[in-house]
């Protein structure tokens, strides 16, 4: 009788277990993470069972989406309806925030929001690039700002644009009266969801403007084929809520007509960039920028500013590597010059110009992996360089300079390696500090300056030498390329000056004649022997 009494009371301890496991509310994973939302001064946060400022999560209706929140500050119990449209946007509806007495059952929250309720969206932060629903460029052959139709001046200043990928666009649409702003918006789609004929899609705004408090903009696509012509109408709400994102009287509203970009393309197909290049991994010495060459294209992706690209689209061929092209850095368009100049099997220069002879000029060094045998230039030798080192003075605190002196063998001691060495002045003493791997080489043709690209021993990262071979030798150590012309960021650059102390050959020649010597010493011997 008692082990019935004890199976009896584990099955209602476990049936009180399971119950109140199953009421457990947990927020979908997709959801968690930090969310934008206007009006908020602050970010909102939400893990598996607490939205930041709605309280804790205490039941839910799964099939349709309601939740049953607990407000333990303001004492109360609220439930919301969440419509998720895509995994970088949530929308959402709330009820009033009532009695814990009054709204304890989650059943009970379809009758506590009303269908007109407010609507809320929510943006992912950290949203990645989604594809546009639309492929610029686009030219406006109406629109609608605040209930009035633009003239013609208007429209023929308005326009869509593409940009360095397709996943932005630029927007600039014209004022229409002299009360109405100028729209100029760099524009990132971060999510594109249909619901039923209708498609929306929600983008980041890259460009800040101060008469602008929007960090994104929400947008309704319809498009409709016609003949053999199509039709697209563009609205875009009102700010980043996105809450007359179904109204029927949207405030701005565009119709586009299609400049056919791959037209352009097929008639620039004899521009293409050289296919032996488009195999390889290219990437910017200090690995900061990755290259793709493919066809008609070259893509630089920023691999540390995120939403940070540039490409560069052949528009002709000039020969001998000399292209003329249309340059995109996000959103911005420019026709430029490009030369590609390959200094070795493994290193190649972009070189930029506004197509004039004394224009600007850019170069961008790259560099891919190697499967041949790459050595230092034996032709450097062995350096002695002084470089001011920042001391603290312990009694006063002062900062004082002071030269330490380096010894820097290049392909001397091992063939492979650059190899440094800190040295003491009046002794023979040295002190291995560095060991870096030759990747390329090359020299100008009048032989008077030598290039030189390694890679750090402590990174991935490499860096570009370059060797003026005069009386007194001096080394520009660059992270960013080999030019010598280019003076964008000085903070790149450290200039050295160095004295022969001896070349490699008379290094080698050293260490022959040691070892003959050892040779004759030992058939000496033998012979007395």
């Amino acid at each position: 009788m008692n082990g019935i009494r004890r199976l009896d009371l584990f099955n209602i301890i476990l049936f009180i277990y399971i119950k109140s496991a199953c009421s457990l509310c947990n927020m979908p994973t997709a959801w968690l993470g930090s969310w934008y939302q206007r009006g908020m001064s602050s970010l909102l946060e939400i893990t598996i069972d607490h939205i930041q400022t709605k309280g804790r999560c205490i039941d839910v209706l799964p099939s349709e989406q309601y939740y049953l929140f607990n407000d333990r500050i303001n004492r109360c119990t609220r439930c919301l309806l969440f419509i998720e449209r895509h995994r970088n946007l949530l929308q959402y509806r709330e009820s009033e925030c009532s009695d814990a007495d009054d709204l304890s059952n989650v059943t009970s929250c379809p009758n506590m929001i009303a269908p007109d309720a407010a609507l809320y969206t929510l943006h992912r932060n950290d949203s990645q690039p989604q594809l546009c629903p639309i492929q610029p460029p686009f030219q406006l052959t109406t629109l609608f700002k605040d209930g009035s139709i633009c003239d013609h001046t208007s429209l023929s200043k308005s326009y869509i644009s593409e940009c360095a990928n397709d996943n932005q666009f630029r927007l600039h649409l014209s004022s229409c009266s002299s009360y109405q702003r100028t729209f100029d918006l760099q524009l990132l789609c971060v999510g594109t969801w249909i619901d039923g004929f209708h498609t929306y899609f929600v983008t980041r705004i890259l460009s800040k403007s101060s008469d602008n408090d929007n960090q994104y903009a929400c947008f309704h696509l319809i498009t409709k084929q016609e003949d053999l012509s199509t039709s697209v109408s563009l609205s875009m709400a009102t700010d980043d809520s996105c809450r007359d994102l179904n109204s029927k009287y949207m405030p701005t509203v565009m119709a586009l007509s299609s400049t056919n970009r791959h037209k352009e393309n097929e008639s620039n197909r004899s521009c293409i960039f050289p296919k032996e290049l488009q195999h390889s991994a290219w990437y910017s010495l200090n690995r900061s920028i990755q290259m793709v060459i493919k066809n008609t294209d070259i893509e630089l992706f920023n691999l540390e500013k995120n939403g940070y690209n540039q490409r560069f689209h052949c528009l002709e061929d000039l020969h001998l590597f000399n292209y003329r092209i249309r340059s995109f850095t996000n959103c911005n368009v420019n026709n430029e010059c490009l030369r590609i100049h390959r200094r070795t099997h493994n290193v190649l220069e972009l070189i930029l110009n506004d197509c004039t002879t004394n224009g600007y000029k850019k170069t961008i060094t790259f560099v891919t992996k190697s499967n041949h045998f790459s050595s230092c230039p034996t032709s450097i030798g062995h350096l002695l360089l002084e470089i001011n080192h920042h001391h603290h003075h312990n009694h006063h605190r002062k900062i004082v300079l002071r030269k330490k002196a380096f010894h820097m063998s290049v392909g001397c001691d091992n063939r492979e390696k650059l190899m440094i060495y800190q040295t003491e002045k009046d002794s023979g003493y040295r002190l291995l500090t560095r060991t870096d791997t030759c990747l390329a080489s090359w020299q100008t043709d009048d032989h008077s300056t030598i290039y030189l690209i390694a890679q750090s021993t402590y990174s991935n990262a490499s860096y570009c030498l370059s060797f003026q071979m005069r009386d007194s030798i001096i080394i520009r150590n660059n992270s960013h390329e080999c030019s010598l012309n280019n003076s964008e960021d000085e903070t790149s650059i450290s200039i050295y000056s160095a004295k022969l102390l001896n070349p490699c050959s008379h290094s080698s020649q050293i260490h022959f004649h040691f070892i003959l010597l050892l040779i004759i010493m030992f058939l000496l011997i033998d012979i007395r022997r």
